[in-house]
């Protein structure tokens, strides 16, 4: 049997089989074929390998597994019995091991050009009275192999894809620019919530240029329609606003009239004088001191 067919790891030096199940000092638990090369320990699977320190590895725990049974199937394979290793191949099939399945029957081909079960199995069909592969039989039959999505085409059908997928390129394109349009509209327009008079005028000037820039009837529209409903809604709200304060005052008013009244003081002042006596009133007063908090309208710049 050919080299093909032979796995790179049986050939390690003074490798010696010992299980396929390693624990490793971090908690994970890997599972494979193991080999020991006196170094490091390999942990093979199919067609992942691992390397592994051994300063890496808790314990090594033997069981059997797939890759035993691989390495007994392989081992027990005559090198000229195509129909035996096209069976291996079949089996290597069922155990999902599909590369190990595509050497075994191109091995079987190499042996026997005109097998059917193997040339099926790699995909090839009969065409013509000659075995050709898939690729070439599309050809064959006039169609076009289309690289990015690996598929073939007729040419029809192939213009019509690339037909659709420029139309979708413009439509991606039309919606990535609609997005960038919204996202920028919505960051002005959020300038028009506010109570600032001048924030909101700025948001509208601002609004209506990139409508011109744009050349948007549309959005000039949104623009005017969207300043006039926070204008009107800030004037009702401003209306509605109170401020609360605080008062403090001193209220000072006569109980009664003030009453007039002659003291010997004011004699002694007339006859000085030589005037009429003079005549004092006292007045009676009521204090009242106010403290209080009242709602006043506090309306907005």
């Amino acid at each position: 049997m050919r080299a093909t067919l032979l796995l790179s790891f049986l050939t390690l030096a003074a490798a010696s089989a010992l299980a396929d199940e390693v624990h490793l000092k971090d908690g994970q638990v890997l599972t494979g074929k193991v080999f020991d090369d006196g170094s490091k320990i390999y942990l093979v699977d199919r067609d992942s390998k691992h390397a592994l320190a051994k300063s890496e590895v808790s314990k090594i725990v033997e069981s059997r597994g797939f890759m035993d049974e691989y390495e007994e199937r392989l081992a027990a394979l005559a090198p000229d019995d195509a129909e035996a290793i096209f069976e291996f191949g079949r089996w290597l099939d069922e155990s999902e091991w599909p590369t190990r399945a595509r050497r075994a029957y191109e091995e079987v081909l190499a042996q026997d050009p005109d097998h059917r079960g193997a040339r099926r199995a790699l995909g090839f069909k009969l065409y013509e009275g000659e075995w050709v592969s898939p690729d070439e039989l599309n050809r064959r039959k006039g169609l076009v192999y289309f690289e990015d999505d690996g598929r073939w085409y007729t040419r029809h059908d192939l213009e019509e894809l690339k037909r659709e997928i420029e139309r979708n390129e413009k439509l991606r394109a039309t919606l990535a620019e609609r997005r960038k349009t919204t996202e920028k509209v919505n960051r002005i327009a959020r300038g028009f919530a506010s109570f600032d008079k001048k924030s909101r005028q700025k948001a509208y000037d601002e609004l209506t240029k990139y409508a011109e820039q744009i050349n948007s009837p549309q959005l000039r529209k949104f623009a005017d329609d969207t300043k006039a409903y926070y204008d009107e809604m800030v004037r009702v709200l401003c209306a509605q606003m109170t401020a609360r304060t605080e008062i403090h005052t001193t209220l000072t008013r006569l109980k009664r009239p003030i009453d007039t009244f002659e003291t010997p003081l004011g004699a002694a002042i007339a006859l000085t004088a030589a005037q009429n006596p003079v005549k004092i009133q006292l007045p009676e007063l009521s204090i009242a001191e106010v403290h209080t908090t009242v709602d006043i309208p506090a309306g907005c710049k």
